[in-house]
């Protein structure tokens, strides 16, 4: 990464990012492509994620004449796909149902047996394949 100095062009903010994983992942791409970039504010966000939340993240930079580019490659890169929704490991299907153990069977074994089981931990059970974890 290069730092800007009083010699360089303008440097614009193109994006910005709250975990460093993922400004470095973002830096890459564009040094790859050859566009000089600086991540501003990234050794506050290594150091205290707070202050750089409060800083307003760190600032992916890259010079003025840059920006076009910069910006039309940073969309190409494709975002995973967030979903809440549960998946089989196995199969992959949503057809699942929870198993929970059951408390009173978790005291029963500590007390009589000195065995000690989770407390009312959940279990996904699925309905395709049987696959259980």
């Amino acid at each position: 990464m290069k730092e800007p100095d009083s010699h360089s062009p303008r440097w614009t903010t193109v994006d910005r990012f709250f975990h460093p994983t993922e400004a470095h992942i973002a830096a890459g791409k564009l040094e790859s492509e050859g566009i000089p970039v600086f991540l501003l504010g990234i050794n506050h966000a290594s150091a205290n994620w707070l202050m750089s939340n409060a800083l307003g993240g760190i600032r992916l930079q890259v010079p003025a004449d840059h920006v076009d580019a910069a910006r039309r490659l940073l969309a190409e890169t494709s975002q995973p796909e967030e979903s809440d929704e549960i998946r089989c490991p196995e199969c992959g299907s949503t057809n699942l149902s929870a198993m929970t153990n059951s408390r009173k069977v978790a005291f029963l074994a500590v007390h009589l047996f000195s065995v000690p089981l989770p407390w009312g931990t959940t279990r996904q059970h699925c309905d395709s394949c049987g696959h259980e974890w």
